[in-house]
C-alpha cells in the first residue's frame, strides 16, 4: 500500500497505543521502484519491489533506542514498540539527551510526478529499444539500466511533530561500447520525461565513435575538463566530511581545517534541498527543518551540518 500522510497517522495511532515510553517517535518510509536492465543490445531483466518499513524510537529515563519491522500488522507494531523500550532501558542514562522535537513548520518541496510513478515496463522497454537502435546503427554494443519508482517518508512523534514528504526518482544510464573504446551517460530525474534517454545515447555513441582507437599519452601536466557526473562523484566522496559530528569525532579529513582555504578560488558548494536538481526531504532524521547551507565559498570551507546533539557539542 501506498503510503499516504493520512494512511502515516492511521500507523503512528497504533504506534501510540501500544508505547508505553515516555517519548515515541515513529519513521516511516515507503519505497516501490522499478527497472529494465540491457546488455549486448539485449533487454535481459526487468524487476520492481515495493516495501514500507516502519521504525520505533523510544525514550524512556534519559535514555533511548529503535526498533524496526517491514510488518505493520497489530501484533508487528506491538512488538517494535516493546523492542524499542526494551533496548532503551539496556543503555546507559544519557543526560545530555534532548527531548523530542516539537512541531514544525516546513517548506513546500514538489518532487512527486504521477507520470514517473506509474511509468509501465512496456513504456521502459519502448526506450531502450530506440536506444539499442541507436547502437546498432553506429556497430556499438549497448548496456545500462533503465529505472523509476517513488517514495514516501513520515517522521512523527509523541509531541505532535507531523513531517511528510513523496518524490518520484527515475534514472537512464548507458554505456556504449565499441571494438577498442566506450562512452558513457547518464541523468536522474524525478520527472522521467526530462531525462531524454535518447540524447543521453547519443552522447555515449559520440565518446565512443570519438574515442575509438586510442593512443598513450606521455607523463606531464594536462588540462582536464570533466562532466558534471564526474565532479559529482569526487564531490560524493566528501559528503559525510561536512558533518559536525564526524568533524568533532576526528574522522573527517575537515577536521581541524573548517576556515582554511582547501580548494580553488573558483569553488562554491552549497546543501540546497530546495534546488530543482537536488533530491530528498526538507526535514532531517529528526524532523528538523532544512535549510540552505553555504559549505564552501571560494575554495575556504565554512560551514558545516549539524544534528541537534551536536550543534551544542
Amino acid at each position: 500500500m501506498t503510503l499516504t500522510r493520512q494512511r502515516a497517522k492511521e500507523i503512528f495511532d497504533k504506534v501510540l497505543k501500544y508505547s508505553t515510553a515516555d517519548e515515541t517517535e515513529a519513521f516511516i518510509t515507503s519505497t516501490t521502484y522499478a527497472l529494465t536492465r540491457f546488455a549486448n543490445n539485449t533487454i535481459h531483466q526487468n524487476v520492481a519491489e515495493e516495501e514500507t518499513a516502519l521504525s520505533v524510537r523510544a525514550v524512556a529515563d534519559h535514555r533511548t533506542a529503535r526498533a524496526s519491522t517491514n510488518k505493520l500488522d497489530e501484533i508487528s507494531i506491538r512488538q517494535a514498540c516493546e523492542g524499542a523500550l526494551a533496548l532503551a532501558r539496556l543503555q546507559p542514562p544519557n543526560p545530555d539527551l534532548l527531548p523530542l522535537p516539537s512541531p514544525q513548520t516546513y517548506r513546500s518541496v514538489d518532487r512527486f510526478y504521477k507520470e514517473t510513478a506509474n511509468l509501465s515496463p512496456s513504456a521502459r522497454a519502448e526506450t531502450v529499444s530506440a536506444a539499442i537502435r541507436r547502437a546498432e546503427k553506429d556497430k556499438l554494443t549497448a548496456a545500462g539500466v533503465y529505472s523509476s519508482g517513488a517514495t514516501s517518508t513520515a517522521l512523527l512523534n509523541s509531541r505532535g511533530l507531523e513531517a511528510f514528504h513523496e518524490e518520484t526518482l527515475s534514472e537512464f544510464s548507458i554505456t556504449m561500447l565499441g571494438e577498442t573504446s566506450s562512452g558513457w551517460a547518464k541523468k536522474t530525474s524525478p520527472l522521467h520525461l526530462e531525462l531524454n534517454p535518447e540524447e543521453l545515447a547519443g552522447r555515449a555513441a559520440r565518446k565512443a565513435l570519438e574515442g575509438s582507437a586510442p593512443r598513450d599519452l606521455h607523463p606531464g601536466k594536462y588540462t582536464v575538463i570533466l562532466e558534471p557526473s564526474a565532479v559529482l562523484d569526487l564531490l560524493g566522496f566528501l559528503f559525510f566530511d561536512f558533518g559536525g559530528l564526524a568533524v568533532h569525532e576526528g574522522r573527517s579529513c575537515l577536521s581541524g581545517r573548517v576556515g582554511e582555504k582547501l580548494f580553488g578560488d573558483n569553488i562554491f558548494v552549497r546543501d540546497d534541498v530546495f534546488h530543482p536538481l537536488q533530491g530528498g526531504p526538507p526535514f532531517d532524521g529528526e524532523g528538523i527543518p532544512r535549510r540552505r547551507v553555504s559549505l564552501v565559498e571560494q575554495g575556504v570551507v565554512k560551514n558545516l551540518v549539524y544534528a541537534r546533539a551536536t550543534k551544542i557539542l
